[in-house]
């Protein structure tokens, strides 16, 4: 029996070039549910999520994100902001992030980690209150080029071990 969820990890690429067409609704809702629905530590959620698709405002979500201009085109983008007095919030919002962009794929939709925290003009542009911090945007489109889940990875051996670094698992 096929794994899904696995052959989604396997085959997810950033995807960088958006076609210029719009995403249903119900797809953009279960992409920003399953960050929603991602664990967190001690179930604080200290995060909050703004899903922008209004075409002037990923313009400019464009220009104030150094990394990642590109989202420009993408048909919509969502800030990933946590609480900054949170000692997990970054490592919450990441697994969020990741949640997000696995959903995606399964609905045939790419996108792209942008940015890495500190997106002060970002925050302040949207509204954010000063207490969060916006670690990145995350943009979503159907890819512009078909894109093949064929990934340059170090050999497995090297990067995973059995019950003590570097004694390898069989």
């Amino acid at each position: 029996m096929a794994n899904q969820v696995f052959e989604a990890v396997r085959t997810l690429m950033a995807v960088r070039e958006y076609q210029d067409k719009e995403i249903p609704d119900d797809a953009l809702r279960r992409i920003v549910e399953a960050a929603h629905l991602t664990a967190s530590a001690a179930n604080r959620q200290q995060w909050h999520f703004v899903l922008v698709q209004d075409r002037d405002r990923l313009r400019k979500l464009g220009s104030l994100v150094r990394t990642g201009p590109y989202r420009a085109n993408a048909a919509a983008a969502v800030i990933v902001a946590y609480e900054k007095e949170s000692r997990s919030g970054v490592s919450d919002a990441s697994r969020a992030i990741q949640s997000m962009m696995l959903a995606a794929w399964g609905e045939g939709i790419g996108s792209n980690w942008t940015g890495l925290t500190g997106i002060d003009a970002v925050r302040e542009e949207f509204g954010i209150p000063d207490s969060y911090d916006v670690l990145a945007v995350v943009p979503f489109g159907y890819p512009r080029h078909k894109v093949i889940g064929k990934k340059k990875r170090k050999r497995f051996s090297e990067v995973v071990s059995s019950e003590r670094f570097d004694t390898p698992l069989a």
